[in-house]
């Protein structure tokens, strides 16, 4: 665990939701475990708007004015928005400039870029999680964005003295992609234990998740953007179908790349722009290919324990150290010459 981190100044505002989608009974969001949780940490004056659950009671006009209000009584010096989709509007997000730096987190901007770049002119700043993101900015005339890639919260996500147990783990949504690929694994032989939406054993609280990660030997970060695998287009008649309707068209740095390594277990992943920067490839986290690829490698590292555990105490160290979200954004405040 980490030490104490000394708490600094500026006063921050956190608009995001609590709850996941907005439902209390998917309990508490990411927004709400790893970003607000996670700045608790560093940064002592941290208040928190939970404007879905306003927008679906009140209502957007009522939503903007409680805002305004919770604003002017704190007196934040930023103000961090993690919006869903279009629950506020432009005037009143630049009407807010007067009395705050304002700050947008773009999580998933290489498959948003559309949402980013209409939403992007009324912030002071806002976030890319695309390594080479702030380039492409540039040459569309946002010279106002800064890279933040995902990160973790390292006093939530840790690791406990628990007996790993479980071979392979993996926790995430269903997708037919997903699906197909632990079909694939299956037929190998390799039985995965699945938890998420629309799965069988569906979806997990967050201690829970912690708990499985902590208990396996081998979790699985899987790909839900467009495959091109031609044995996956054969593998159903809607697969291509999905392809081509899927906005999802291309791999980003995700939550989960620092959360199993954060429980200690091993990390296997598909590969995407950038990973190789925040993490050092088959010394601290694994990738995979293809479905045939990864078999071989859960068979491999499942029988070389000594091997598994080295890189997997590496991913963590290295998570702890460089990934916990307090010390993503302060050094991102810090560089906009927003705190000291």
């Amino acid at each position: 665990m980490k030490s104490e981190i000394k708490l600094i100044q500026p006063k921050i505002l956190l608009v995001a939701m609590q709850y996941g989608w907005g439902d209390s009974k998917n309990g508490f969001s990411y927004e709400w475990n790893h970003v607000y949780l996670g700045l608790k940490n560093r940064f002592e004056s941290l208040c928190f708007f939970d404007f879905l659950s306003a927008f679906q009671k009140e209502g957007q006009k009522k939503m903007q004015d409680l805002l305004l209000e919770k604003i002017k009584n704190t007196c934040p010096d930023i103000i961090i928005f993690m919006p869903f989709t279009d629950e506020f509007t432009t005037d009143f997000v630049t009407s807010l400039k007067q009395y705050s730096k304002t700050f947008c987190f773009f999580m998933d901007d290489t498959w948003r870029i559309d949402y980013v770049k209409r939403w992007a002119p009324y912030f002071d700043a806002f976030s890319t999680v695309d390594p080479f993101g702030q380039q492409h900015y540039e040459k569309n005339n946002f010279s106002h964005s800064v890279f933040l890639p995902d990160g973790v919260n390292t006093q939530l996500f840790n690791r406990l003295d628990l007996k790993r147990d479980i071979d392979v783990s993996f926790v995430g949504s269903w997708h037919p992609y997903r699906e197909w690929v632990i079909q694939q694994l299956k037929k190998s032989g390799i039985n995965v234990s699945v938890y998420g939406l629309r799965w069988s054993n569906g979806i997990v609280t967050t201690e829970k998740m912690i708990e499985i990660f902590n208990r396996s030997k081998i979790s699985l970060n899987l790909s839900n953007s467009v495959s091109w695998d031609a044995r996956y287009f054969l593998s159903h008649k809607r697969a291509i179908i999905n392809t081509i309707r899927s906005p999802k068209t291309g791999e980003q740095i995700k939550g989960r790349h620092f959360e199993i390594p954060a429980c200690g277990a091993l990390q296997i992943s598909f590969y995407t722009t950038g990973l190789g920067l925040i993490y050092d490839i088959d010394k601290e986290l694994v990738i995979y290919n293809d479905p045939y690829h990864l078999a071989t490698l859960i068979q491999f590292y499942l029988n070389e324990k000594t091997e598994r555990e080295k890189i997997a105490d590496a991913g963590y160290q290295r998570t702890i150290s460089e990934h916990d979200y307090a010390d993503r954004f302060y050094s991102v405040f810090k560089q906009l010459g927003w705190c000291v």
